[in-house]
């Protein structure tokens, strides 16, 4: 292979990884190796690609100890987490990203995103992630914050085989008191084993056979919730043959069970006679038990240098058992209590064909395709809601079940997401005016669709006060019902739709170019234009005849974008980026049913009025490289936002608050951000524990701040769905429901990270502190009309250490991983303000959390 060849080829395995897989059966590679490959004298990637991009790669994800990827882009500069598993890119929330794997869009097994929670996907299975944070033709034109694509490693060079275990220990949970309930037999394998299946029905929505789960998920206490644990065995092998084809393989499979404890407030607000008033005060305590598993099979064909051809195979679940007692006074001066018993079945599964030519009878040009197919699924066979009133007897109050009805209900809910993606790419060097010039053509294809449905089951019937202060087993029990005392039956969600389809088809081409004008200026400016069709139907499961479908927002888009690059010197450079993109409402957004986020126990009600939203962005770097590993960037970006969509707090579903979503009329946001990364030689301090040892520091700053106008109206779900009768939306001005110049929903002013570390090459062993802060934001946004003020978030500031080192024992090779995160214990608050009143909508403590790792390396 030519050096031209091979600088292309690792140029487009990591600068452009989000339309290529990395080359078939190379080594995990470094960036700072890749760039080096171009001769270049500064290594990093950052210098090498035309848009402005964020990298991590396999050595980030162990200087952090990050053991998933959402956790892992917390460092990354502009970027924090919401719920601890979506990405929120330069203050913009997770609809406003896209997240892809080797290219390939991820379905979502998350009712309400589109976008795939990354915490399901470890670390331990990629070789890097890439985040560009300006557009480029290349990439979908669902592009307002940034672009997120994960590789998964490479396939070996030789064979080898790597154990691992592992085990955490957590301040608030292990070895506490906590909350759990007899499951399946099999619930530690992350199946359940049809104890949590729904039963069959009559015509009236009456199981035809008792099924015993309805007696038996109750919650219970155990003193001492054990220790966290999980296992991960790697392996891989490669074939050389004579005729000079070579095949690769690397398998992974992993396993990890986990717990945790939340307890804190709990409470719910709403406009009194005095204002801001606590409608509900209560304690929310729960434990959450959760199994993971994840698998990667890769098998690559390299057939000569400048064919290869590999075959991905990922799967990733995570089920969890929890159980979850909320505790409190009403506005009536009632003591009540909620028992919750959940098992939920979150699903990846993806497998990909990817391809990577070079033709050299085309002056070396380059093309990448691939093909994926993937499933996503959300399982919640089991969800159950009891409630208890307090009551006086002779001894002080002790809690007693509650009257049957919508209080007491068991909810069976699942969804189903697929994903077809198809895409060409053409990279031709040619000489445009006897300038270097990359013509840049291709071309993608996007279908998805989801299906989802929830069933909830109440019991009817005139209970027995004696039998009222029975345990809650006994209440349920089949003698109860069989006895005609209570009856269980399907409810439906009484005037909203239980059952709903949607689909989304994209087909996309772009073009452009990237010229090297000379050796201190690189332009690179194209287009993509992309045709859309989103439907979308409800229906109510027992009203024959009920399916409505909405009109389809249909729409096709042209996106131009340019990017410039100028060198001052050799170590210093300037970018400027201007581009179009827009945002897409993601499926649940757009459904009007209702469902529950079990995070918070907040009640969603989609928006089918919802528009597309477009963003026009502008963006600035400067650059400056002083060594190896060194650097300091300063940038700034503005965005300029049409019909961006927002979360606000919905008042129509009675005294319960819940949350849906609306179409702003415009916004506008704007900052700035600094990189900073240094290396310090300590072997010239004089200090001989100091000799051959480096004193790491990396920083990053992002002030951001935005503008929502209030100036125009906004469509809004009605209080009541009825799919038979059709939905005509609420029209009401954007002035009566928000103020005029608000934050953008999620955005947070500042974020900073902070490592510093201490590294011993020839030791094999590194340690660093890391620092995360992220400044209060909006979770849910005011509604003026019924005088509610906006949800804000506080998130945890946080300090973790973390230690790696390899080392050899008899000729074994081992590495071990030592970690300590959020050292301060800092928690988690949302709170409302009005005036002088402020009410603290729910908090709890995450607490300490020490973990190990040993790994074997055969």
């Amino acid at each position: 292979m030519t050096q031209k060849k091979l600088t292309r080829l690792l140029m487009g395995a990591t600068a452009l990884s989000t339309l290529t897989a990395a080359p078939v059966l190379a080594q995990d590679t470094s960036t700072e190796d890749v760039v080096i490959a171009t001769a270049t004298n500064i290594p990093d990637t950052k210098r090498v690609t035309s848009e402005i991009t964020s990298v991590l790669d396999t050595g980030a994800f162990e200087t952090t100890g990050a053991g998933d990827i959402a956790s892992a882009l917390t460092r990354v500069t502009g970027l924090s987490l919401s719920q601890g598993k979506f990405v929120v890119v330069r203050g913009l929330n997770e609809r406003y990203s896209s997240a892809t794997l080797n290219g390939s869009p991820l379905p979502s097994p998350e009712p309400l995103r589109r976008v795939a929670p990354l915490d399901l996907f470890p670390t331990s299975v990629l070789s890097g992630v890439v985040v560009s944070k300006t557009y480029s033709p290349e990439f979908s034109g669902e592009f307002g914050g940034g672009a997120i694509n994960m590789t998964t490693k490479s396939l070996p060079n030789e064979p080898f085989l790597e154990i691992s275990v592992s085990g955490s220990y957590n301040s608030e949970t292990t070895l506490e008191e906590g909350l759990t309930y007899d499951g399946s037999g099999s619930d530690f394998t992350g199946f359940d084993d049809g104890l949590r299946d729904a039963p069959p029905l009559d015509a009236n929505g009456v199981p035809t056979e008792n099924f015993e789960s309805f007696s038996t998920l109750i919650i219970d206490q155990q003193d001492e919730i054990p220790f966290n644990g999980g296992v991960r065995v790697s392996g891989g092998q490669r074939w050389d043959m004579d005729s000079g084809m070579s095949v690769g393989l690397l398998a992974t499979l992993g396993y990890d069970n986990s717990w945790e404890t939340r307890e804190g407030e709990d409470n719910t607000a709403n406009i009194g006679s005095e204002g801001l008033e606590i409608l509900d005060q209560g304690t929310r305590r729960s434990t959450e038990n959760k199994i993971s598993l994840n698998g990667l099979l890769g098998l690559g064909i390299e057939f000569n240098p400048d064919h290869d051809i590999q075959f991905v195979g990922l799967a990733t679940r995570q089920s969890s058992a929890e159980a979850r007692i909320l505790t409190g006074v009403d506005r009536e001066d009632r003591i009540f209590r909620q028992d919750f018993t959940e098992w939920f079945e979150r699903e990846v599964y993806m497998g990909q064909i990817l391809g990577s030519h070079f033709i050299s009878g085309l002056n070396d040009a380059e093309i990448n395709w691939r093909l994926a197919y993937a499933e996503a699924g959300r399982d919640a066979p089991y969800e159950r809601r009891v409630n208890y009133e307090d009551f006086e007897n002779g001894n002080g109050f002790q809690f007693q079940f509650n009257r049957p009805g919508t209080n007491n209900d068991i909810r069976f809910s699942e969804l189903d997401d697929t994903t077809f993606d198809a895409g060409l790419d053409f990279v031709i060097p040619i000489s445009l005016g006897g300038l270097e010039t990359d013509l840049k053509f291709g071309g993608a294809y996007l279908d998805k669709s989801r299906d989802s449905e929830q069933a909830d089951f109440r019991y009817f019937g005139s209970l027995p006060a004696e039998l009222r202060n029975s345990r809650i087993d006994q209440i349920f029990s089949d003698e109860v019902v069989n006895a005609g005392i209570l009856e269980i039956r399907r409810g439906g969600t009484t005037g909203f739709p239980d059952q709903s389809e949607a689909a989304l088809e994209v087909i996309g081409a772009y073009a452009g170019v990237d010229v090297e004008v000379n050796e201190k200026l690189r332009f690179s400016a194209g287009a993509r234009y992309e045709d859309s069709t989103q439907d979308t139907a409800i229906a109510q499961a027992t009203v024959e005849g009920s399916r409505f479908e909405f009109d389809a927002l249909a729409q096709d888009f042209f996106l131009p974008a340019a990017t410039l690059t100028y060198t001052f010197a050799d170590n210093l450079q300037l970018r400027l980026a201007a581009s179009k993109t827009i945002n897409r409402p993601q499926f649940r957004e757009l459904t009007p049913s209702i469902f529950v986020n079990t995070e918070t126990d907040d009640r969603f009600v989609g928006n089918p009025f919802l528009k597309n939203s477009e963003a026009n962005n502008l963006d600035a770097r400067v650059e400056y490289y002083f060594g190896r590993k060194q650097f300091v960037t300063l940038g700034g970006f503005y965005k300029d936002f049409t019909n961006p969509i927002e979360e606000f707090i919905f008042n129509g579903l009675g005294e319960s608050n819940a949350t849906s979503f609306l179409n702003a009329p415009s916004a506008e946001l704007y900052g700035m951000e600094v990189e900073f990364e240094k290396v310090t030689e300590l072997s010239g301090l004089g200090v001989d524990a100091l000799n051959g040892k480096d004193f790491i520091i990396r920083a990053n700053y992002t002030y951001t701040d935005s503008s929502v106008s209030a100036n125009g109206d906004v469509f809004i779900t009605p209080p009541s769905v009825n799919p038979a009768q059709g939905v005509d939306p609420l029209v009401l001005s954007a002035s009566g429901l928000y103020s005029d110049g608000r934050k953008l929903q999620g955005q947070s002013d500042h974020l900073a990270n902070l490592q510093l570390g201490l590294e011993d090459f020839d030791g094999g062993w590194e340690a660093t502190f890391l620092l995360n802060y992220s400044s209060e934001r909006i979770r849910a946004v005011e509604d003026l009309s019924n005088g509610l003020p906006s949800i804000i978030e506080e998130l945890p500031l946080t300090v973790d250490f973390v230690y790696n080192h390899d080392f050899n024992i008899k000729g074994g090779e081992y590495e071990l991983g030592f970690k300590v995160q959020n050292i301060f214990n800092d928690g988690y608050e949302a709170s409302q303000t009005l005036g002088d009143t402020t009410v603290i909508t729910d908090s709890f403590d995450r607490g300490t959390t020490v973990s190990a790792s040993l790994k074997r390396i055969f």
